[in-house]
């Protein structure tokens, strides 16, 4: 009889393919799916509730953060207001993907660069919003 193991997956690993292009980013924040509910209360039943899903009313917004390019500030095509498509994440272990999640289209809605200063010595950070409509969580192909 085999023994299953459950192990955390480390979260140092991944990737992100934009279209045809893979980018490194040293942080990915927002990888959630979200739905919004409303409440309603069964009539002549007033110990019940029904919890019903409403229609998305607002985009999800995936943040990518990184270290600053010395040859560029941002990748090419990564700017406001451009559009992407096709963005896959991957989580990866030993350089296998274990993990991927996906949107078809998004725009980029916010280009940052982090306060420059010289007191602190930290490194500058380029941040970069796309708004999309929702991720897909996926295995490996």
């Amino acid at each position: 009889m085999s023994t299953i193991r459950y192990y955390p997956l480390l979260n140092a690993a991944f990737q992100i393919n934009i279209g045809s292009e893979t980018f490194s980013f040293a942080r990915i924040k927002n990888i959630s799916e979200i739905i919004e509910v409303e409440t309603v209360q069964e009539g002549g039943n007033n110990w019940t509730v029904h919890n019903l899903a409403r229609p998305i009313s607002s985009s999800h917004k995936l943040i990518l953060e990184r270290g600053f390019l010395v040859d560029g500030g941002c990748d090419p095509g990564l700017t406001a207001g451009s559009r992407v498509y096709d963005v896959t994440i991957m989580v990866m272990e030993h350089g296998k993907i274990k993990k991927t999640y996906s949107f078809k289209e998004g725009i980029v809605t916010r280009w940052e660069i982090s306060d420059f200063d010289a007191l602190q010595g930290q490194v500058i950070y380029n941040t970069i919003e796309i708004l999309h409509n929702g991720l897909s969580e996926g295995k490996p192909k």
